[in-house]
């Protein structure tokens, strides 16, 4: 090789190369997907805590039938875990 004029490949191996090996780019990182995202907010630690408290304030409600009480802070800790986890995912989306 040298100090001549001709460096690299000819056009011949150089077309050769391209079938071969295809362009010469980077591939890029698929993504995750958006749902799978918006899950993993919602079953956090924190998130999988409210929950359970959820359900068993559900639970709650349904043995003890006379309270309704148990009935509106399962429903309520459920709207907290949804609201926090969309807000969460619509911030970090914006982020990225």
């Amino acid at each position: 090789m040298g100090r001549g004029k001709n460096y690299g490949l000819n056009e011949d191996a150089a077309e050769m190369a391209l079938h071969k090996y295809g362009l010469n780019e980077l591939k890029g990182k698929k993504g995750t997907p958006w749902y799978i995202k918006l899950l993993k907010e919602m079953t956090g630690p924190f998130a999988l805590m409210l929950w359970a408290s959820s359900v068993l304030c559900l639970i709650a409600w349904f043995f003890g039938m006379s309270d309704p009480s148990n009935l509106y802070l399962s429903i309520v800790l459920a709207l907290v875990v949804l609201i926090t986890s969309l807000f969460s995912f619509s911030q970090q989306a914006k982020a990225g």
